[in-house]
């Protein structure tokens, strides 16, 4: 029989200036009765540990080893400061569990790491312990929770002065003394900084390599100073490292009322050393991919130049934003569109991730889903092809809306990060025709990555929330709108004859939203094909004794 566990949870949240929870009462709430909850919630998350077992670093030097030690530490502060970005009680209730020596209390702990918070990340970002809001705050820990969008933007109709504070992507919303808002840079609202920033520098002194060496000194300085131009610049002019790092905040997911604020992370990586001959053909073929997009538009004849960069990386060490709920696999960055024209962007393949994430996910989907005919076609190496061309795509397209220097991310605000999703995804397999065409790939392999791709699309649905299920939800709704994939005796099918230009169409309508800052056509794209429907929730039951994603642990 289960022991019934009264947990002490603190559950008011007050605010202060700050943002900052204070405890306001302490009461009981039985978890044991949603124990057997959690438990098959976790179970969606098949674990997986990298180790030196299995991810080969013995080319690796002793004072290398010793840098990714003194990384991992930064990275672990990063985390820190994420827990903070992610909620305003996460850290609250992570404690309080943390305190009790039980077994509910031990998974309701791992869930609540898992998910930086007491918000499902599947489950529509619904409240699964402790008492408060029951769908998680939109602005995350950025803004204070009751402010609105009206309230902020009247502030800068009132106060036009503060535009560029408040809309920077390094700087928290807080109530002042008045009760009004402020805003408060990165590196003083977060008094983490310091530390990550003092760890990078230890880590430099470990450095050998001048140029990753000059790096880490500089993104120490950047994030004391949250001024970040110069050390993305300099990340991109790395050369002969071993060893490299994303650090600091990036990705703006998290930010689900503008879309301004940017998160932090960090993954240490080490690169393999025997990668190299297909990612040089995709970097060669970057300008003809840009020049042969399916639209009209100048930005066509954008010479993206030489300076991409495309790596596979082993992971040793992933935290905060990315390692938040599903864990990312590859990352185009940076995201400044000022860096992107100077130097070009570093893409990222997270290799040891997609494998994992292949074998224990995308194929079972693809045995549920497909057709026997298309499940024969699913293959590991499509699957890393596919990931890496969604990079590559996330660099093409429009950099500015309309030759304008307005950023294509403000004028799309929250919509942005998923028709940017969708538009690196669709472009990746209109990339793939494009490499046909040339002869680098053969029919055989397009079958492979057709298939694969289909099965590779409820893999992200069933993600749950965010801008990566929404841009499947669209990818998905508009290609079985068109034709180019249906459903027979309840598996799927790919219409070879529809399937590429269903797959144009679909680019073209995302490449014109972006390139025109049309935040109506982005909220018409959304609200007509980026929607879970009752067909898609019913084979997201069929999938249900799946993995939804990987639980990693790194020891190293």
């Amino acid at each position: 029989m289960k022991r019934l566990l009264v947990l002490f949870l603190i559950i008011g949240i007050s605010l202060t200036a700050c943002n900052k929870p204070e405890e306001s009462e302490v009461v009981t709430d039985d978890i044991s009765a949603q124990h057997q909850m959690i438990k098959d919630r976790l179970a969606a998350y098949a674990p997986v540990e990298f180790n030196a077992k299995n991810i080969d670093i013995s080319h690796l030097s002793e004072r290398q080893i010793q840098m990714l030690h003194k990384l991992t530490e930064a990275g672990k502060v990063i985390d820190k400061i994420f827990w903070k970005q992610s909620t305003n009680e996460g850290t609250v209730l992570r404690d309080s569990l943390a305190a009790l020596d039980t077994e509910e209390a031990k998974d309701y702990l791992h869930y609540l790491n898992i998910n930086f918070g007491p918000y499902d990340v599947i489950y529509d970002q619904t409240r699964f312990v402790g008492k408060g809001a029951e769908v998680r705050p939109e602005g995350g820990g950025f803004y204070p929770v009751d402010m609105t969008r009206e309230e902020f933007n009247a502030h800068l109709e009132a106060h036009p002065e503060c535009e560029k504070d408040f809309k920077s992507q390094y700087t928290v919303i807080v109530r002042d003394e008045n009760g009004g808002l402020k805003a408060v840079p990165y590196s003083e609202y977060f008094t983490e900084t310091d530390k990550a920033a003092q760890l990078l520098m230890e880590a430099a002194d470990l450095c050998d390599n001048e140029s990753f060496k000059k790096y880490l000194i500089m993104r120490a300085e950047a994030m004391k100073s949250n001024e970040y131009f110069e050390s993305d610049l300099q990340w991109m002019s790395l050369e002969g490292n071993d060893i490299d790092i994303v650090i600091g905040p990036i990705e703006n997911y998290e930010d689900e009322i503008f879309n301004y604020k940017t998160s932090h992370e960090v993954v240490v990586m080490v690169k393999d050393p025997e990668a190299g001959a297909v990612l040089q053909i995709f970097k060669d073929n970057m300008n003809h991919f840009q020049s042969n997009l399916p639209t009209e538009g100048d930005y066509k004849s954008l010479d993206l130049g030489e300076g991409n960069v495309i790596q596979v990386v082993n992971v040793v060490y992933f935290g905060g934003d990315c390692m938040k709920g599903t864990k990312t696999i590859a990352a185009a960055l940076p995201n400044d569109p000022k860096v992107a024209e100077a130097k070009g962007r570093k893409l990222s393949m997270y290799i040891n991730h997609m494998k994992a994430k292949y074998q224990q996910i995308v194929k079972p989907i693809a045995e549920v889903l497909l057709s026997e005919e298309w499940l024969k076609e699913v293959d590991e190496k499509a699957f890393t092809n596919f990931v890496t061309l969604h990079e590559v795509s996330h660099a093409l397209g429009p950099k500015w809306v309309n030759k304008t220097n307005e950023d294509i991310r403000e004028a799309l605000e929250n919509r942005y990060s998923a028709i940017e999703e969708a538009k690196a995804d669709i472009l990746s397999m209109f990339n793939h025709k494009l490499l046909f065409d040339k002869g680098i790939f053969d029919a055989k392999y397009i079958k492979q990555a057709q298939a694969t791709y289909l099965a590779g699309l409820y893999r992200s649905i069933r993600f749950g929330t965010g801008a990566h299920c929404t841009a499947n939800f669209i990818q998905l709704n508009f290609l079985q709108e068109f034709g180019a994939i249906a459903v027979v005796d309840g598996k799927f099918v790919i219409n070879e004859e529809k399937f590429f230009d269903g797959v144009a169409a679909l680019a073209k309508m995302i490449l014109d939203v972006e390139a025109n800052g049309d935040l109506d056509g982005a909220d018409k794209l959304i609200a007509k094909y980026g929607q879970k429907t009752p067909e898609i929730e019913a084979n997201i039951e069929r999938l249900k004794d799946l993995p939804r994603d990987i639980d990693t642990r790194y020891k190293f």
